[in-house]
């Protein structure tokens, strides 16, 4: 009995043991709710979406840092809390990449600018890029995207070079051993691209020595086209042993490939410029045709050269530019300069044949004429003459005849000037095969500028041409009553220019026929474009020449 009662107990422990540990297992835990949800709520405005591009043209230039900015609004009543701006690209979209931004908390109530960089590199392409951006936020109350559209320009090339360059300051015109003078470089970025870092150095051999300037110049930018002129004032010592001075121009852009350095070698005892010449920096354009700069006219360059000597063949070069009681004539020193280049490389007349004066006297222009007529007795009617002058004139008003006005002469007085008929009379009677003078002067009274030489007077006065003779032709700038224009552009007498200018062309082996029609038809063109007045040059042959002149050359 005792036996059955214990096993019973023992039964019904373990049966409420088992009960007990079940309802441990299923009984369901709690959750308390303590508050609600406060999400924010994210827009943005459609009114403050922006691009903004470094220069400020609205497209997206390769090389170029970009942004697009707006306002990001929290009308919720929770902070904004890991917000991402989420962006996508469609269309031309080589070069382009744009930079995923995390944002900071935004309070209620609150705005910000977001603003989301945009950048291009080489590859860009011309065409147009579909932005469309949109600010992610961890709970899903982000904005709606929105999309904007942008064009694109692909990398366009700087080139910088130097495209010109002269000398100029030295009393004699010529670059001599210590004495000074100025190096004046044009540079220009003939490409349409924007040169930017833009480095320019001064490179000189041992005994030319820097005496102002910078030997390193810095320009933040040279727009396309656009050009800036660098001067140094150098000068060589007596230990400079070469004819030869070769001064180099490093140039350096942002890229390091975009530019060429160039090489100058100037010669000792080289025609210098007769004035430094001005020239204001020019602004570029990356729409039109890029014209090269140039601080010379292009007759002053690449002079063609003969291989002939032309040993019977003199000149006399006359230039007045600085007188001491009247205006200057502009260009007249430049004027002569280029033309003792033209005679001794293109024609071939040696340097020791050619008696070239600026700013002459009186008594320096007689002592000229009687050195030819001493010459030309020498020769016995064997060579030619070539006399070029370029200056001013003045008229006798009462007989209506022409002076060349020395450098001492008075503008009023014609006694102090070389009457043109007496010219050509003494040069007419020397003994020669040919005599060819060109005289860039007007005798009516008034300058290269147009105005009047002479204050008092108030017209200019027609004067009568004056016959030459012998074997003589001679070309003038204009007739009588006409101004002998300057031609501006090209730093020269118009006159000068377009003779000049044929030579050039023709490498000297021209008619004088067909340079007296060259120079008549372009100086009458170019004087009505530029002056709207009329300046027709002239040709008179002496009689005995008859038409057998226009077959005739100056070589």
């Amino acid at each position: 009995m005792n036996r059955f009662l214990t096993i019973f107990i023992f039964l019904c422990s373990i049966s409420a043991s088992a009960v007990y540990a079940q309802s441990n297992v299923s009984k369901p835990k709690s959750f308390n709710i303590t508050g609600k949800s406060q999400p924010p709520i994210l827009s943005i405005p459609s009114s403050s979406i922006k691009f903004k591009d470094a220069n400020n043209n609205g497209t997206i230039d390769a090389q170029e840092r970009c942004i697009i900015s707006f306002t990001l609004k929290n009308d919720g009543i929770g902070d904004a809390v890991g917000c991402v701006v989420k962006s996508k690209m469609a269309g031309s979209t080589s070069g382009i990449s744009v930079q995923e931004l995390k944002l900071n908390r935004l309070a209620p109530g609150k705005s910000i600018t977001v603003s989301v960089p945009v950048i291009s590199n080489l590859n860009t392409v011309d065409g147009s890029v579909d932005f469309a951006l949109n600010v992610e936020e961890p709970l899903g109350f982000g904005t709606d995207p929105f999309s904007i559209n942008v064009k694109t320009r692909q990398f366009v090339q700087p080139f910088l070079s130097v495209v010109d360059y002269a000398i100029t300051g030295s009393s004699s015109g010529k670059l001599e051993k210590k004495k000074a003078f100025d190096l004046q470089v044009l540079l220009q970025n003939t490409k349409y691209g924007t040169a930017e870092d833009v480095r320019v150095v001064l490179n000189l051999p041992d005994n030319v020595l820097l005496l102002d300037g910078n030997q390193v110049t810095n320009y933040l930018s040279l727009e396309g086209g656009s050009a800036r002129t660098v001067t140094y004032s150098l000068i060589v010592n007596n230990n400079y042993t070469s004819s030869t001075i070769p001064i180099r121009i490093s140039l350096k852009e942002k890229y390091g490939k975009y530019s060429e350095d160039k090489l100058i070698n100037l010669e000792l005892d080289q025609t210098m410029s007769s004035q430094k010449i001005v020239v204001n920096s020019s602004s570029g354009t990356k729409h039109d045709d890029i014209n090269l700069a140039a601080l010379r006219s292009d007759v002053d360059m690449d002079i063609p050269k003969t291989r002939e000597t032309n040993e019977k063949t003199f000149a006399v070069i006359i230039a007045n530019e600085e007188y001491k009681r009247v205006a200057p004539v502009e260009f007249a020193m430049n004027d002569g300069r280029i033309f003792k280049e033209y005679c001794m490389k293109t024609l071939g007349i040696p340097e020791t044949q050619i008696h070239h004066l600026e700013n002459a006297s009186l008594n320096e222009i007689r002592g000229e004429v009687r050195w030819l007529a001493d010459v030309m007795k020498a020769y016995e009617g064997t060579a030619k003459i070539i006399f070029y002058y370029a200056g001013h004139g003045i008229p006798d008003e009462s007989e209506r005849t022409s002076y060349l006005l020395p450098v001492d002469g008075y503008e009023t007085d014609v006694q102090t000037g070389y009457k043109l008929g007496d010219l050509y009379r003494e040069l007419g009677e020397m003994s020669s095969r040919l005599v060819t003078v060109f005289i860039d002067a007007c005798f009516g009274g008034s300058k290269r500028e147009g105005d009047m030489i002479a204050n008092a007077r108030g017209a200019v006065i027609k004067i009568r041409e004056e016959e030459p003779v012998g074997n003589m032709v001679v070309f003038t700038a204009s007739k009588g009553d006409e101004t002998a224009f300057s031609y501006k552009e090209q730093k020269h007498g118009m006159f000068t220019y377009f003779l000049l200018k044929k030579l050039k062309l023709s490498s000297g082996e021209v008619a004088l026929g067909e340079l007296a029609d060259y120079i008549s038809s372009n100086v009458r063109q170019k004087s009505i474009v530029l002056n709207s007045k009329p300046q027709n040059p002239t040709v008179i042959p002496s009689l005995t020449l008859d038409d057998a002149w226009k077959t005739q050359k100056l070589k």
